[in-house]
């Protein structure tokens, strides 16, 4: 049975505006983009320098997490899973019942200095789903995610890249003032139209992954 990655929730949860149909057209289109990469070695997003320098200073932005809450944290491994989701957070603090994510920002002008733009941020990039679907694997009742400006490092900048606007001038600023953090409580409803949906993303996705199986025989 497949299962749906946590950052994959908000594209597959939403509302239909087919009549008779339970998933919508963007949790199909997700849907049929997972079978084309589980049947190939396609993969429709392999990375930019925007998630390089997020993967390059990950392991930076969860120690700074853990010093403005005075403790240290490391990052969790291990993924982990039910019979519907799958996903493997940053920071597991199960004592806290807590699960931190980090998010490294590009350069101030995407960096969301202020609490609405975080949250607004966080909403779009589909981290509230992402975040209920953690809480739910992992039996936590909180999750935060830290919005982090920090430098970018040289060697991920390219000759065209303004240096001194990715660089130099996030140095002037305050590290204090370059964290944003956008925290969601467990929410039941949020986990229970999790569970509603994903078993009509599973029946669609095996549809479609037996189609292209016989479609192969067939040739």
């Amino acid at each position: 049975m497949k299962l749906f990655r946590c950052s994959s929730l908000h594209k597959l949860v939403g509302e239909s505006k087919t009549k008779g149909s339970v998933l919508s057209d963007t949790a199909k289109t997700e849907i049929r983009t997972n079978v084309k990469e589980d049947l190939t070695t396609f993969k429709s997003f392999k990375g930019n320098q925007y998630t390089a320098k997020g993967n390059a200073l990950e392991e930076i932005a969860i120690d700074l997490s853990g010093k403005v809450r005075f403790r240290k944290l490391t990052k969790h491994s291990g993924r982990v899973k039910n019979n519907f989701i799958t996903g493997e957070c940053d920071v597991l603090d199960l004592e806290r019942k807590l699960i931190i994510d980090t998010k490294c920002c590009w350069d101030i002008g995407t960096h969301p200095f202020f609490q609405d733009e975080a949250q607004e941020k966080a909403k779009k990039a589909g981290y509230d789903w992402q975040m209920q679907g953690y809480m739910w694997l992992y039996d936590c009742e909180v999750a935060e995610v830290d919005f982090w400006l920090l430098p970018c490092p040289v060697e991920l900048t390219n000759d065209w890249d303004d240096r001194e606007q990715l660089i130099d001038l996030v140095d002037k600023i305050d590290l204090r003032e370059r964290l944003t953090t956008v925290r969601y409580e467990r929410d039941e409803s949020m986990i229970q139209k999790i569970k509603d949906k994903i078993p009509h993303a599973q029946a669609y996705y095996e549809k479609l992954y037996q189609e292209r199986i016989k479609a192969r025989v067939a040739a």
